[in-house]
């Protein structure tokens, strides 16, 4: 059951925190460990007792096996009492939490009938003020009865919830020590069960990996119009999934939180992958139309020149009477004529290479997650196709930058699905989402 969040008019924050029903999932899961380590240690027992194990190495197998057992046999009884002591504090912070939310709600009540009565002296006259305060300032009986009883309700309330307050740090404290009194025993821990335990006691790096999660998401918003945020988007991304791995590994997170990291990083991933095929769909077409308008001025400018560029053929080839001067005049003369042919497509094709992208409006961009360069990128993919409608090369760049953008576009909506629901899902659920995500809690090693 969620907790209340508006503890007014008695505390700012919930003063009896916790999750009973978390911590008898916990105790589930340390049942079934403890089970667990109990037969493998009545195995080992057995494995060393057994009468049929001949040669040099039975003596030590059977030395082995009985020292396993017994710290299997200290384990389990880690996990048997500790797990005793949580489900002892599950029903008492159950009882607290009921008795403070029983105070609230009756706290609650009391002060808006405090707050309609304040309402009603509002709207007296100031004679009528001055009245009431001499009443009240003489302690007079003639004071509401309801407005009396609400205030001592109100009273009461507070005190009742000073009471549950105390009881459950005073049952906390105790139930902290009995825990740290049944670890504390002759095994000794390895640097994963110390390195889970600091990661436990270090409450900064989910409040770290939590603010570092609302400044990705604020990053990919701001990306949309400053595509070069989205690097650092990325970037804060990765540091959550790595935050979210190191808490779920320990224990201390849920996996589901690593499941919703990794999908955000495909789809952040498929978006960029996308640009990047765009960009270079992009400059394909640019080179493809460059060879084409090449092509078109040589032949516009060779079909210009062509009578000009036969003529000084045939005086090339001439024979007789014509000098050898004029012959290699003539030569020059069709060498020239075909050398400002080429000189046409090649200026042709640079002012292709060297046009600047179109101009992107805003319905451009919007396609393009806002992103004003990749929108550019498109528009003029689309505008070589229409300029050469009948090249396939060109045709087919438009078809695949048309995909590239539909998987931007595609990407971008499921991992801000994702990111919303992850931040909003437990609101919207009335708590149970975050439930749904502790039944996903598992330290490496305790599947």
């Amino acid at each position: 059951m969620a907790r209340p969040k508006d503890w007014h008019p008695l505390r700012e924050g919930d003063p009896v925190p916790g999750d009973p029903e978390g911590i008898r999932g916990q105790v589930k899961h340390m049942k079934k460990i403890a089970e667990y380590l109990r037969t493998q240690a009545a195995a080992l027992t057995a494995m060393a007792d057994a009468d049929n194990l001949k040669g040099k190495y039975a003596e030590k197998l059977g030395e082995e096996s009985r020292g396993l057992g017994r710290k299997l046999d200290e384990a389990e009884d880690r996990y048997r009492e500790v797990k005793g002591h949580l489900s002892n504090w599950a029903d008492e912070l159950e009882e607290f939490q009921r008795r403070a939310d029983k105070a609230l709600g009756d706290a609650k009540d009391a002060q808006r009938v405090i707050d309609s009565h304040a309402a009603r002296a509002d709207d007296k006259t100031p004679t009528d003020k001055q009245k009431d305060k001499k009443k009240e300032s003489d302690d007079s009986p003639e004071e509401d009865p309801a407005l009396k009883r609400a205030k001592e309700d109100l009273e009461d309330a507070r005190k009742r919830l000073n009471t549950a307050e105390g009881d459950y740090t005073e049952r906390s404290n105790h139930f902290a020590g009995k825990i740290r009194s049944s670890i504390d025993d002759d095994m000794k821990d390895s640097w994963w069960t110390d390195f889970k335990a600091w990661v436990a006691d270090a409450e900064w790096l989910k409040d770290w990996t939590e603010r570092l999660s609302w400044l990705a998401t604020a990053a990919g918003v701001i990306a949309m119009f400053i595509p070069v945020v989205g690097w650092i988007a990325l970037g804060l991304t990765i540091a959550v999934t790595l935050s979210h791995i190191t808490l779920a590994a320990t224990g201390n997170g849920s996996w589901f939180d690593v499941v919703m990291d990794i999908g955000a990083l495909k789809m952040a991933r498929n978006g960029l992958k996308a640009a990047k095929a765009i960009k270079a769909l992009q400059q394909s077409s640019r080179k493809t139309a460059a060879g084409l308008a090449d092509d078109g001025a040589k032949a516009g400018a060779a079909a210009a020149n062509a009578g000009a560029r036969k003529t000084a053929a045939r005086a090339a080839r001439k024979r007789g009477g014509t000098s050898s001067r004029n012959r290699n005049a003539a030569r020059a003369r069709k060498l020239r004529l075909e050398a400002e042919n080429r000189v046409a497509g090649k200026r042709a094709a640079d002012e292709v290479r060297d046009a600047d992208l179109p101009e992107a409006t805003l319905r451009d961009k919007a396609g393009t997650i806002g992103d004003a360069k990749l929108s550019q990128q498109m528009k003029d993919i689309k505008k070589w196709r229409d300029q050469y409608p009948d090249n396939p090369t060109l045709t087919d760049n438009a078809a695949q930058a048309q995909r590239h953008q539909n998987m931007l576009q595609g990407s971008w909506a499921v991992g801000t699905g994702l990111d919303l629901g992850d931040k909003f899902g437990n609101d919207v659920s009335g708590g149970a989402y975050d439930r749904m995500k502790g039944r996903m809690e598992a330290p490496v090693g305790q599947w």
